[in-house]
């Protein structure tokens, strides 16, 4: 009964982090067509094999991740459309992103300077204080609620576990087959995530980054996976909002393949897609059969 709760709870979290993941499209490329954004989402996140297993398995790792794309769209609004209501709302929910998971904080982290230093800019000194003491109590009352959680992983991060295959952990040895430098990789193209994502690379251009935004994100993810490349452990769904911003980072190269390719490579672009469902599909199954 309890883990059907939990599952429950899971499920919608990965739900309402679908809906946020398409306003966090819709804050970055406003131009868009809403169509090119949802059938993205779904092929891109909603079949991501890594996205339903989070969801499947009940963890707290959809709510984290619901959290964590509500604080990013708070600050997309508060940094580009000059919103100082929503930097209040980024403060508690990044710092409830981070007290369900700890690794938050570095994915976090940028946005929150980034939108510091944007109401420092502008002088908006009542509305950075706000946000910084609605998130700090936020904090307060995490250490409260758990003390003994609070920087326990921290403490086990190191550089050397970047070259590192074979962990120790609580009395127990864990070998994998890649260093973690190199595991750290795999929302990039490993079939778990999008096996099919590396085709967007080559519609990429310079100026899909030329939004302050999205260079804050992307350095996001790099500070992200960066860390979980030094602690000790591989875990596909700890990579999981590393791949969603990264998703964010590539619609625009989507939204050109979608809109270019629908009109003059029809059947292509239809079998590309189709690709990709198969892909997503077939990972899938052949995990759970």
């Amino acid at each position: 009964m309890i883990f059907f709760f939990f599952e429950t709870v899971s499920w919608l979290a990965a739900a309402v982090s679908l809906i946020l993941f398409v306003q966090n499209l819709l804050a970055l490329s406003p131009g868009a067509y809403a169509k090119s954004r949802w059938t993205y989402a779904v092929l891109g996140l909603l079949l991501s094999p890594v996205f339903l297993w989070s969801a499947a398995e009940g963890s707290v790792a959809p709510s984290a991740l619901a959290l964590a794309l509500a604080a990013l769209l708070f600050c997309l609004r508060a940094i580009e459309r000059e919103r100082n209501l929503d930097s209040l709302g980024f403060g508690g929910l990044a710092a409830l992103a981070v007290f369900l998971r700890w690794d938050m904080a570095a994915l976090l982290a940028l946005p929150a300077v980034a939108l510091l230093l944007e109401l420092g800019r502008r002088r908006q000194w009542a509305w950075l204080i706000g946000t910084v003491l609605i998130g700090g109590a936020v904090w307060v009352f995490a250490f409260w609620a758990q003390p003994d959680r609070v920087g326990s992983e921290w403490r086990e991060w190191s550089l050397l576990n970047f070259f590192k295959s074979t962990f120790e952990r609580h009395g127990y040895t864990t070998p994998y087959r890649l260093p973690n430098g190199a595991f750290v990789l795999a929302p990039l193209a490993h079939p778990a995530f999008c096996l099919t994502l590396p085709a967007l690379f080559f519609l990429f251009k310079k100026t899909d980054v030329y939004l302050y935004a999205k260079r804050v994100l992307a350095l996001s993810v790099l500070l992200f996976l960066l860390y979980q490349a030094g602690v000790p452990t591989q875990d596909s769904l700890r990579l999981l909002p590393a791949y969603v911003l990264l998703l964010l980072l590539l619609f625009p190269a989507w939204d050109r393949f979608f809109s270019y390719g629908l009109y003059f490579f029809p059947r292509l672009a239809y079998a590309l897609m189709t690709l990709t469902v198969a892909c997503q599909v077939l990972f899938w199954v052949s995990k759970f059969c």
